[in-house]
């Protein structure tokens, strides 16, 4: 009888694996948690990540490959860090490359650029934790910026232009990308004092020369990035109070 029950777990856990690493699989009953750091100093957003902040923050590592295949381990390692003060939710970000400079591909850059022609870190927020919406900002190692709000997965509207700033570096073992987006470009609601906010959250990279994607969290090579669905939780930041975002564009 034990050796019939052993047989059945290794083949539910090997279907388990299979299907993670071929095909579609559920988010996770309970979402990863991350939490971003709280600075009292000064950040200065010229893409390295020098102030002693950024070093003491824990990094986020654990990236799945979406593409070529779906799964299995990766060439371009990616680490993620966050911060925020009372005005600005900091990402910053380590995107290593043996070839370091040499191995940039970057054909587009203009704002809003095509995203397939370039190398490009990505991050997603859903502050209102919908799990059907999300922002997104993106940059390239030449840093130039692009935005855009998505729905469900499957609408884009890349005419949505955001308030925020992004600086890269790049050097001899790959590049930075550092992020400051003002909060008062975002929309959400302040929690109840008993509760703190949580937003939904994804990162992601292509690796242009290779077509090589990752994602944190884990997402089916059939969804992309903008899976909302399957995001982490970031939790714990507190949150200023939801302002008003006013700007002149002169034309």
């Amino acid at each position: 009888m034990r050796a019939i029950i052993s047989v059945a777990f290794f083949c539910l856990l090997t279907i388990c694996l299979f299907t993670q690493e071929s095909g579609n699989f559920p988010p996770p009953k309970e979402a990863p948690t991350i939490f971003a750091q709280k600075v009292e100093g000064i950040i200065k957003v010229d893409g390295k990540l020098s102030e002693l902040e950024w070093q003491n923050a824990s990094p986020i590592t654990d990236f799945f490959r979406m593409e070529p295949r779906q799964g299995g381990s990766y060439r371009h390692q990616t680490e993620v860090r966050l911060l925020y003060d009372e005005k600005n939710l900091y990402i910053g970000a380590f995107c290593q490359d043996s070839l370091g400079q040499k191995g940039v591909r970057v054909q587009d850059l203009r704002r809003d650029f095509q995203y397939y022609e370039n190398d490009i870190f990505y991050v997603q927020l859903d502050p209102q934790n919908l799990k059907q919406y999300c922002v997104s900002f993106q940059t390239t190692p030449y840093g130039n910026q692009g935005d855009l709000q998505a729905f469900n997965d499957t609408n884009r509207d890349s005419d949505w232009n955001a308030l925020w700033k992004v600086r890269t570096h790049r050097t001899d073992t790959g590049y930075y990308a550092e992020f400051a987006i003002p909060f008062k470009s975002l929309r959400y609601e302040v929690p109840a004092e008993s509760a703190t906010a949580v937003w939904g959250i994804t990162f992601s990279r292509l690796a242009r020369r290779d077509y090589e994607q990752t994602v944190f969290p884990a997402i089916p090579q059939s969804f992309s990035p903008y899976r909302m669905t399957y995001a982490a939780q970031l939790k714990g930041i507190e949150l200023p109070e939801p302002s008003s975002n006013v700007r002149i564009e002169p034309y």
